[in-house]
Parts: C-alpha cells; sequence; structure tokens
C-alpha cells in the first residue's frame, strides 16, 4: 500500500487539498472493525477488506481525508498511511491529451476493438455466417 513515492508525496503537503482521499490501513480488534464500520462514516470500497494478523486483530483497508485520519489517530487507531489518492488521480489526468485525436472523424481509431451496430464492412470482426447445409 505504501511505496517510496507515496512516502514523499505525503511529506510534501503542499499540493494537497482538503478534500484530497488517502488509502489507509487501520490496525483494529474485530470488536473495533465493527464499530467502524456501523458508523458509516468511512469509505471502505465496494466491500470491506480486513487482512487478519496473528495478534488477532485485523487491517481494515479504508479511504479517508486528512481529517478522518486525524480523528482516527486521535481516537487512538494505529494507522498505516499510503497514497494520496486524489494526488495521483491528478497526476494521471494531466497525463491524458487534449484534443480531437480522431480529426473529426477523418482519422479512423487503431487497435483490437471492432464496432458494435451502425456501418460495418470487411474486417470488422463480426463471425461470418455460417455454411449452409445441403438437404
Amino acid at each position: 500500500m505504501t511505496d517510496e513515492k507515496a512516502t514523499r508525496g505525503d511529506m510534501d503537503r503542499g499540493a494537497e487539498r482538503d478534500d484530497d482521499q488517502f488509502a489507509v490501513r487501520v490496525k483494529a480488534t474485530p470488536d473495533q472493525v465493527d464499530e467502524l464500520l456501523r458508523r458509516g462514516e468511512f469509505d471502505f470500497g465496494d466491500h470491506p477488506t480486513i487482512t487478519p494478523n496473528p495478534d488477532g486483530t485485523g487491517n481494515l483497508d479504508l479511504f479517508v481525508t486528512r481529517s478522518q485520519i486525524e480523528a482516527l489517530q486521535a481516537a487512538g487507531y494505529e494507522l498505516e498511511v499510503g497514497l494520496n489518492l486524489s494526488a495521483r488521480a491528478r497526476e494521471r489526468v494531466a497525463e491524458v491529451g487534449q484534443g480531437d485525436r480522431f480529426d473529426g472523424g477523418r482519422v479512423p481509431p487503431r487497435g483490437l476493438g471492432r464496432k458494435i451496430g451502425g456501418r460495418s464492412g470487411p474486417g470488422d470482426g463480426k463471425p461470418e455466417d455460417p455454411p449452409q447445409r445441403a438437404s
């Protein structure tokens, strides 16, 4: 969950925004996990991910803001703060080019996809009709 780049990014909070979401792993007992999930204020994705620890606790993966991190720490939870997911998303979106890469329809798309519906032609990826059997 953490890596060198994430750790450096968390130290430099200049690019951080108030509503940025962080990947966080919370060490908690089963009762604490139950309480955190029942509170309904934390984003755990499509379902809770809990990794058991040998000592009977578990690591609960959450997506939380900096203020939620501080509240969990103040409540005594042991946290592993990972990547600032929002900052990472902003970096990746900045990589996306601008403009019309198909030049108003004059440049056809390339790749493995196939056209569904509309006009089609040879090599459109549609299966050929099966051969007819003689009666």
